[in-house]
């Protein structure tokens, strides 16, 4: 078991010292740096590397011993952890697996966009570590003593790629090699570039599983020592703790320190109580926390909202730029009427008429909604233009809060504004107002649109049914303005063919003011809407109209069940199916590193239970976020429902003592077949009855499932290669869940309703297998 650890612990080493020279080799600027002073730095850091490699071999080695020491004295304290902890030690294993897989995805997000757009990625490496490290359960060693300084040694990979590194290898890592999405790029990315992020990508797996294993064995081997119904029940529980614990660390917008933080804290609770180990993991930790903590630029501010890590620093002109994961966000601008300079200054005089060509079209406007307020750009354009009240809707806190404080016109402290921190969707759905203007300002980055950090740019703001919500909250002779930087021409197409479907086949007017990039869409709520005739030539605007009326440009509209704006077409998202192969090779490695047996059939209901569970409870997730609001709030209290949910199947097993799954099964199924029949015929209404059924029939699957989880858990095997096996299979579910975005979300209920199907097969051909074996 150590000497399998070690082995990759050091593979992982050498991997991350390649990560940087891999970059210089396959960067699209390589060619320009091909001279002799580059080739012998190059063959410089190779050598370094193999040195270190070899260097970091023989300390291991030298070190195996004590290291393999600390591993069994880690077994035999958990083993020897008095009857009257166990229960309490369950629960705060289970709430550390969680907390830590939390703060992973969150801040891995931070630092590289890419792993946003790998919607899974993050928390499949942590499923990996935990159903691998739940395998590994009754080994007789634990490295627990690796974890800290593990994710410690990938702290500091990260922060050196991301701000120790010259710009030209950056930029390959800055490269989203996907292409079927568009991407910050003009063009797509390149073989080379794709290689290096998914080098990349290959290092952060094994790191991440290596840091992950050791949490597994310790929830494993606390379960085991429990009745596995109860077991099973404290882990839920303390994974509901981990759940409001990370949702008041976001209330709070604490940064990734204080996650870490408390997740090292935990895990030096479960240390051996001795004193040279713990004065080892407290060193770890200090060091680990202080490299987390090291990049600090004295020109910018960073704050960790509950969505994203934002950069405040001062841009042209001495205003606000922010910037979102590292990519330009958006900046403040002083276009006050007092402010002399912007008749003076051409830029400042187009990015005025860029803000305040929807009024000059509509003219003065009493009520205006802004979605996507932001800083405030978009708030002091209405002001200037006369409204009598604007409800300006931003999602982010932080960023409404940046505008507060820093926007030179003050436009959130004038009375006609009222700033609330919603979904947009979820405000549309809710109020009961109606406006003369419904203004969609400029609030995408490309890297984040929506929730949490591990979004795939999924955006329900962009949807026919979205759109339509927002029409209906026009007033007659209302007009709805879109603006958004496009990348394409298909891109473009696509916002024209769903306004022109939303507003019942009448084609909106386009006019691109060429300011960031943007092309504004108008439309009127009750009649066609037609540009003023001088409107352009004092703008200096171009109408391109009849460039996206254009039906040679192919393009597919972004819906409720195929929310993809960033694909311009259903197509099948190959570029990630690379990084699905990547994971269940690399995942086969590791495995194979540990074991040579072969996986017991009767445990293969579990796997397809975990994998159709992930699938529902992606599904769950996405409607009831959108029912509810995509707000971190909403999406945090979901998940802590799907626990909650799981908690009373495991509690309705134990006092009911269900004991065979037919019925279960059959519920399971049926529910499946509501939920699906439903969201094809559009889904419930939105009042407060509508979400009610909502929630019923979103989360009966969940219930259902864990019914039968609990009852076959009752009668097979030891509790943690059950959980590993689970794991494993949500897991498996998590790379399913890829084939939404060609058949939508609809199709994951039958995905689901197949693998379930499946489940039930298996279930019974080992049953029959067990009786003939007996028999």
């Amino acid at each position: 078991m150590t000497k399998s650890y070690l082995r990759l612990t050091v593979l992982a080493f050498l991997g991350s010292g390649l990560v940087p020279l891999v970059g210089a080799i396959c960067s699209q600027s390589t060619a320009a740096h091909l001279s002799s002073r580059f080739l012998f730095k190059l063959a410089g850091s190779g050598l370094a590397v193999l040195l270190a490699t070899t260097g970091f071999y023989a300390l291991v080695r030298k070190l195996e011993s004590r290291i393999d020491a600390n591993a069994g004295e880690q077994e035999d304290f958990l083993s020897s952890l008095a009857p009257g902890y166990v229960d309490l030690a369950i629960l705060g294993a289970a709430a550390l697996s969680l907390v830590l897989e939390l703060a992973v995805i969150r801040w891995q997000g931070t630092v590289f966009e890419f792993f946003a757009f790998y919607k899974n990625f993050s928390l499949l490496c942590c499923f990996a570590g935990l159903g691998l490290g739940y395998a590994l359960a009754d080994r007789r060693r634990i490295p627990l003593g690796l974890t800290i300084p593990l994710l410690g040694w990938q702290f500091a990979l990260m922060m050196v790629l991301r701000f120790g590194m010259p710009i030209w290898l950056l930029d390959s890592l800055r490269a989203l090699p996907f292409s079927e999405q568009l991407s910050v790029y003009s063009s797509p990315p390149k073989l080379s570039q794709s290689t290096v992020i998914y080098f990349f990508l290959s290092v952060i797996f094994l790191l991440t599983v290596l840091a992950f294993l050791p949490i597994g064995q310790l929830c494993g081997r606390l379960m085991e020592r429990r009745e596995k119904l109860k077991a099973y029940g404290l882990n839920l529980l303390g994974s509901l703790v981990g759940v409001v614990l990370m949702l008041v660390l976001s209330w709070l917008w604490t940064p990734p320190v204080a996650w870490f933080a408390l997740c090292f804290l935990v895990t030096l609770l479960f240390y051996p109580r001795k004193p040279s180990s713990l004065l080892l993991g407290m060193a770890c930790t200090t060091v680990a926390l202080v490299i987390l903590a090291w990049p600090v630029n004295p020109l910018s501010k960073s704050i960790y909202s509950p969505y994203q890590l934002l950069e405040l620093s001062q841009g042209k002109r001495g205003w606000m730029v922010i910037r979102a994961a590292g990519q330009y966000y958006q900046r403040v601008h002083d276009l006050a009427r007092s402010n002399r300079n912007v008749d003076l200054d051409p830029e400042l005089k187009h990015i005025r008429d860029h803000y305040e060509l929807s009024y000059r079209v509509y003219g003065t406007p009493n009520d205006v909604a802004i979605v996507g307020s932001g800083t405030g750009n978009d708030v002091a354009a209405a002001l200037r233009s006369g409204a009598q009240h604007v409800d300006a809707i931003e999602i982010d806190p932080a960023i409404l809060m940046a505008g507060v404080a820093y926007h030179p016109e003050r436009p959130y402290e004038d009375q006609r504004v009222r700033a609330i921190v919603n979904d947009a969707r979820s405000f549309l759905r809710t109020t009961e107002k109606s406006y003369d203007m419904v203004i969609y300002g400029l609030l995408d980055s490309h890297t984040l649109l929506s929730h949490a950090s591990s979004v795939r740019l999924d955006s329900f703001v962009y949807t026919v049914e979205g759109l339509r919500e927002a029409r209906a909250h026009l007033k007659t002779g209302g007009i709805l303005s879109l603006s958004f930087a496009l990348m394409n021409d298909e891109q473009g197409r696509k916002i024209y063919l769903m306004m022109k479907q939303v507003f019942d086949g009448r084609a909106p007017v386009c006019v691109n003011s060429n300011y960031d990039g943007s092309v504004i869409f108008l439309e009127a709520e009750d009649r066609d809407l037609v540009l003023p005739a001088q409107l352009l030539q004092e703008t200096g605007f171009q109408e391109v109209t009849s460039r996206y009326a254009n039906p040679t440009l192919r393009t597919d509209v972004s819906t409720d069940d195929w929310p993809f704006f960033y694909m311009t077409r259903r197509i099948y998202p190959l570029s990630y199916l690379i990084m699905v192969g990547l994971m269940l090779v690399l995942s086969f490695l590791v495995t194979a590193n540990f074991f040579a047996e072969k996986p017991q059939f009767s445990q293969l209901p579990f796997f397809l239970l975990g994998a159709g569970f992930m699938l529902v409870e992606t599904k769950g997730i996405t409607e009831l976020g959108l029912t509810f609001g995509n707000s971190w709030q909403v999406i945090g209290i979901v998940i802590a429902g799907i626990l909650v949910m799981a908690y009373l199947a495991n509690w309705a097993v134990r006092w009911l003592h269900i004991q065979r799954p037919l019925f279960p099964y059959l519920l399971l199924l049926t529910s499946l077949g509501v939920g699906w029949y439903i969201a094809r015929s559009g889904g419930l209404s939105s009042t407060p009855l509508g979400r009610l059924e909502t929630t019923i029939v979103l989360t009966s699957p969940m219930f259902f499932s864990g019914i039968v989880f609990s009852t076959l858990l009752g009668s097979r095997g030891e509790i943690s290669g059950i959980m590993a096996v689970n794991l494993l299979g949500a897991m498996c579910g998590g790379l399913l869940e890829y084939n939404s975005m060609y058949f939508g979300y609809r199709a994951l209920y039958l995905i689901a309703a197949v693998l379930y199907s499946l489940a039930f097969v298996s279930d019974l051909l080992s049953l029959k297998t067990k009786r003939i074996s007996y028999g």
